[in-house]
């Protein structure tokens, strides 16, 4: 249970820092991430039942945020949101083994579709810290791309 609080604790603080301290794309991760994770809240199955076949809800999320993830990528002028979006990528493709090997431990599954969600918190920090750095350096740091 100390590993979720602390997840809770890094979303609160990384989340609300990127609001604070980020430049645009900082800003719209945060907007794919809190309903991202709100909504992955209410699609995972009852606890009883989680995590023993597909979350086919929790696939759904994470699939439209990875669609969201890839916009912002193209569209940002910053690399994190490419590795943001290839963890994204991960997470959905996590799904898939439970189809084909049925008696994988749910426990496993649910670790596997989770464990990315630490890494894309730790990159959205640096992502708002790289942002600061640039503006401390160069007064300006350019959002988006002009691709």
């Amino acid at each position: 249970m100390i590993i979720i609080q602390l997840f809770y604790v890094l979303f609160l603080a990384i989340c609300a820092s990127a609001l604070v301290w980020g430049g645009k794309p900082e800003k719209a991760a945060v907007l794919i991430l809190v309903p991202g994770f709100l909504l992955s809240m209410l699609a995972v199955s009852p606890l009883s039942q989680r995590f023993a076949n597909v979350e086919l809800g929790l696939f759904l999320v994470d699939s439209a945020m990875l669609t969201a993830f890839v916009i912002l990528a193209l569209n940002a002028e910053r690399y994190w949101p490419l590795w943001m979006s290839a963890m994204q990528a991960i997470q959905v493709i996590s799904h898939l083994p439970i189809i084909f090997i049925p008696e994988l431990l749910p426990q496993a599954y649910g670790a596997v579709i989770g464990i990315w969600s630490y890494p894309m918190l730790a990159l959205l920090g640096i992502g708002t810290w790289r942002h600061r750095q640039r503006l401390k350096k160069f007064g300006a740091d350019k959002s988006w791309s002009n691709f």
